[in-house]
């Protein structure tokens, strides 16, 4: 995205040349989060996959190891999988920047790096890229915006290789916004506490054009956890060694 059309967007937020403590802390509390999430400076090229890269033969990669590996689990399975983990790392980066970082890198330029065996993961951004910043609220409408370009692109290219339907993906978008936001706030609380993760969804929905009426999947358990309960499937059950999630929505027929 132009960053001057997104300060024209968001008014508040500003747009800054990448300063060096802010991949420090990106690639350390990023790390802290989920250990395969790895920041480099320099990515591997050969298995590098970018928004406006020649993604193709990574993508069908991507989607036959899956195929390959679990045929019994069929098409559903296949292209939830893929997806996911073409999707995943950007998302998780975008909480770490807004609540630890507290500046967002233009997320929908990353360089995610493929391992060539069904995984994406490990992370790069240009050294000479410009980060915004703002409040929390602002930060969390750029961080949206990216992912919504960053997203909108990958589903068209990953259509070449299997069918996967805009609302297929704002589904399980909507479903995983609100487990990373409980993931990132139970291991790191200091940063995302329990009285804001109510507003704080809304905020992280509406940034990504997603309905309001997801935020009703969160409740608050007995002990006093907030807890969610899922609205889209992971498929993970269709495999011979699989079984439904303890919040998946088919666990409840």
């Amino acid at each position: 995205m132009d960053q001057r059309t997104e300060h024209q967007s968001f008014p508040g937020i500003i747009a800054r040349a990448v300063q060096p403590q802010h991949l420090i802390r990106l690639f350390h509390d990023g790390e802290r989060l989920i250990p395969i999430m790895k920041g480099v400076e320099s990515p591997d090229t050969l298995f590098s996959i970018t928004r406006d890269g020649q993604n193709d033969q990574l993508l069908a990669s991507l989607y036959q190891y899956w195929q390959q590996n679990y045929p019994e689990a069929g098409q559903p399975y296949w292209t939830t999988r893929s997806w996911s983990m073409l999707t995943w790392q950007p998302l998780y980066l975008a909480f770490v920047c807004v609540y630890s970082v507290q500046a967002v890198p233009p997320l929908s330029q990353i360089v995610q790096q493929y391992n060539n065996e069904g995984w994406v993961a490990g992370y790069s951004f240009s050294q000479n890229s410009k980060w915004c910043e703002g409040n929390t609220q602002k930060l969390i409408q750029c961080a949206g915006r990216e992912l919504v370009d960053l997203y909108e692109e990958l589903r068209e290219q990953m259509e070449l290789h299997t069918r996967i339907r805009p609302g297929f993906t704002r589904q399980l978008l909507a479903d995983t916004v609100i487990a990373v936001l409980l993931r990132y706030h139970n291991t790191l609380p200091e940063r995302l506490s329990a009285d804001v993760v109510l507003q704080h969804a809304a905020w992280w929905l509406e940034s990504l054009g997603l309905p309001g009426k997801h935020i009703n999947t969160l409740y608050c358990s007995e002990e006093g956890q907030w807890q969610q309960m899922r609205v889209s499937c992971c498929m993970h059950y269709r495999r011979d060694d699989g079984k439904y999630c303890a919040n998946c929505p088919k666990n409840r027929i």
